[in-house]
């Protein structure tokens, strides 16, 4: 009996550890760029074919984010994809509080930071550069 109980104990604890693991090879390569300083909250996995405008990004989904906390998105493109995932994060106001995009220079961050100011229920929208068709993974982290 006790070794069934053994047995049964480190099954349990073999099973918990890989169910923690990241299977996908994109979300785990994009987690590992966020760096050592972050800790993987969430992902979001993109795809998107072409746009027939490019009003407004595509790819929406809230997320409760936590006054004083530095979180990390990072961005990550498969490589068959034709733009660039870029990431944008409004307000519950709908007001523009960061992207990944800087319309002035033309730059596309693959990762920003944000230290939130204010706790509450943010949208983050992705899409790629020009409406591309593309897929890519948006990683969540909390800088330590």
């Amino acid at each position: 009996m006790k070794k069934i109980f053994i047995t049964l104990t480190i099954l349990l604890a073999f099973g918990f550890l890989s169910f923690g693991q990241v299977s996908d090879p994109l979300i785990s390569k994009c987690a590992i760029n966020a760096g050592a300083s972050a800790k993987y909250l969430k992902d979001f996995r993109i795809q998107l074919g072409k746009a027939t405008s490019q009003n407004e990004l595509r790819y929406k989904a809230n997320m409760s984010l936590w006054k004083n906390t530095k979180y990390r998105f990072t961005m990550c493109n498969a490589e068959n994809s034709k733009g660039q995932l870029i990431l944008t994060i409004k307000d519950e106001a709908n007001k523009l509080i960061l992207s990944s995009f800087d319309k002035k220079t033309g730059k596309i961050f693959s990762f920003v930071d944000f230290e939130c100011q204010k706790s509450g229920i943010y949208q983050i929208s992705y899409d790629f550069t020009n409406g591309q068709q593309g897929s890519g993974v948006g990683v969540v982290s909390m800088i330590k």
